[in-house]
């Protein structure tokens, strides 16, 4: 079994981070540390500059390493005269270079994705079985719009192999049509982390269709083998996957071996793809479905109930997981926190929940109500409100909710873009300080990681956490290496997303085992603090009256029931919360 890589790009990009990989060494360098032995290689000048000129910068670049980096070349419609004016001209180029794969990107190099356009080279690269590669990007926008357009291509040519790559699990309703409709279309899972999506798609589409992709540079390979490792299918299935059917599409191209991964206990547990034993995995970001939910309607989740979850986290050694609804953050319905309360009832020990607050549609009272309902009778250890509702977090009305969660030292989990950090969780963090803020989606971009360390740096309550489809290749390294690795936690954003691609993204960081062993579960933990997780007991002990680090939230107009308490401030109305 090898690891061929189809979805690899070096070259300089715009808006790269000072401390992104890029470059060719980065590639193999990263290859070296998670045991991917060859990659198919795309550059970003062939698009940003120009194809033909890009050629022989690629060629040039790969060939410190020919026997494991394999060149793809960008393909351009002849009409403007500035591309080979006859496919036969383009065979042979591609033949004197041995090059097996072209790139269709119609969108950044600015012709029309048209068949009749592109037909005289397509039947070109059909007669010779050259793999054409497409990456989900370069599609028409719309679902409609994206369907019909492959569909019309992969009709018109059967025989020739087309690789869609780059998807989103968004985008599962047209890839699940295409692929049902044509067996010339291949898929690769870099960005494509559907939930069950090998188990799934093997028995219905043929795990030869099936390709291992990384999106090295910017993405982890570590992220894409955990797919692959941890699969539950034949290990016949799992070697078409990871290499063999790249080789065959490529005419028998074989990489040359990657060097060996060394004793790290980590990585050779998750290199066989067997469940971490020895040190404690807690997923911090996790949602529910209803019971037998297998979906949202616009989104497909297999099996994304709580049995659903319960199942595939065994697969990784995953002990316990933040939930939170789907129901609640992301279609705004006040009613959701029973999915939560239900899934922690049915599975002691192995989820936390987390209320969802939609002080939107809610009353003060009705609002207030269920939070205590769901903490103090359910043992719910957090609070998530969620961006859709349109509020900003320090927005008044979720004022008393956070008071309320300050004084019952409670955790927050929330969604934000980068640009609210420095006036929105700078704000909350310093205003309430037993709250310990949790930043979801950190490790989406190198941006958001600078604005979440930022605000770690100022307040010791503020944490972040990872999880997000990017899996951004070095963010994890250099958060760690920033802020120390205490207060970085491992999550998953299931089950809309595959928790295993979130998981090798941590297994497979260039970090001390450590450090991976605290960010994998071992800093939840402590955030937890070993509080109860199910009953009917109060998850702290509750100072039910304010105190002068710890004031009212309320406005004095608003609370007109206030006494003095031992000198001290103390708010009626929050007492009877």
């Amino acid at each position: 079994m090898y690891y061929f890589d189809c979805c690899c790009e070096i070259g300089p990009r715009a808006g790269k981070d000072p401390v992104a990989p890029w470059n060719v060494d980065d590639a193999l360098r990263w290859m070296d540390h998670c045991g991917i032995d060859g990659a198919l290689v795309c550059h970003t000048l062939s698009n940003q500059y120009d194809p033909v000129w890009a050629r022989q910068r690629l060629a040039r670049e790969i060939g410190c390493a020919p026997n494991r980096l394999f060149p793809v070349w960008d393909l351009l419609p002849p009409d403007a005269g500035d591309f080979e004016r006859d496919p036969a001209m383009l065979l042979d180029a591609l033949a004197r270079a041995r090059v097996r794969a072209v790139r269709i990107s119609p969108q950044t190099l600015a012709y029309p994705f048209s068949t009749a356009l592109l037909a005289p080279q397509m039947a070109a690269l059909e007669e010779q079985g050259i793999l054409a590669l497409i990456d989900y990007g370069e599609l028409p926008d719309g679902h409609t719009a994206a369907f019909a357009t492959m569909d019309e291509l992969l009709c018109a040519f059967p025989r020739l192999n087309i690789l869609l790559r780059q998807m989103y699990w968004s985008c599962q309703r047209v890839v699940s049509a295409l692929m049902n409709r044509h067996p010339n279309l291949h898929i690769e899972f870099s960005s494509y982390q559907i939930n069950r999506g090998i188990e799934m798609y093997t028995p219905r589409f043929g795990a030869e269709r099936l390709l291992f992709g990384t999106g090295l540079t910017a993405k982890s390979a570590g992220a894409a083998r955990a797919y692959i490792d941890y699969a539950r299918v034949s290990s016949e299935t799992r070697a078409l996957i990871a290499g063999g059917n790249l080789s065959r599409l490529l005419g028998g191209i074989q990489p040359a071996a990657a060097p060996e991964i060394g004793d790290d206990p980590l990585r050779k547990a998750a290199a066989t793809g067997r469940p971490l034993t020895e040190t404690p995995v807690l997923d911090a970001h996790c949602h529910v479905l209803h019971p037998n939910g297998n979906g949202t309607g616009a989104n497909v989740m297999y099996r994304g109930d709580a049995n659903g979850l319960v199942d595939l986290k065994d697969v990784l050694g995953i002990r316990r997981t933040a939930i939170m609804s789907w129901l609640g953050p992301v279609a705004s319905d006040p009613n959701s926190n029973d999915i939560v309360a239900e899934a922690c009832r049915r599975h002691p020990g192995r989820f936390v929940g987390l209320v969802s607050i939609n002080p939107t549609h809610l009353t003060r009272e009705a609002l207030f109500a269920e939070i205590r309902r769901c903490v103090e009778q359910h043992g719910f250890v957090g609070l998530k409100p969620y961006p859709r509702l349109g509020l900003a977090y320090n927005d008044p009305l979720y004022e008393s909710c956070w008071g309320y969660a300050n004084r019952r030292g409670l955790y927050a989990l929330l969604h934000i873009d980068a640009g609210a950090i420095p006036a929105v969780v700078n704000d909350l963090a310093a205003r309430f300080p037993r709250i310990q803020w949790v930043i979801a989606h950190t490790g989406g971009s190198f941006a958001m990681a600078r604005a979440v360390a930022s605000a770690m740096q100022k307040h010791p309550n503020v944490w972040a956490e990872l999880t997000l489809t990017p899996v951004t290749n070095g963010v994890i390294e250099w958060l760690a290496a920033e802020v120390g690795d205490d207060r970085i936690l491992f999550g998953t954003d299931a089950p809309m997303r595959d928790p295993r691609p979130q998981f090798g993204w941590v297994i497979w960081a260039d970090l001390p085992a450590a450090s991976r062993r605290r960010i994998l579960g071992e800093n939840f933990a402590r955030l937890l603090r070993e509080l109860p997780v199910t009953g009917s007991k109060p998850v702290r002990v509750a100072n039910t009256h304010c105190t002068e680090s710890d004031e009212c939230r309320h406005s004095r107009s608003e609370c007109n029931q206030t006494q003095q308490l031992k000198g001290k401030t103390a708010c009626q109305r929050d007492s009877n919360l």
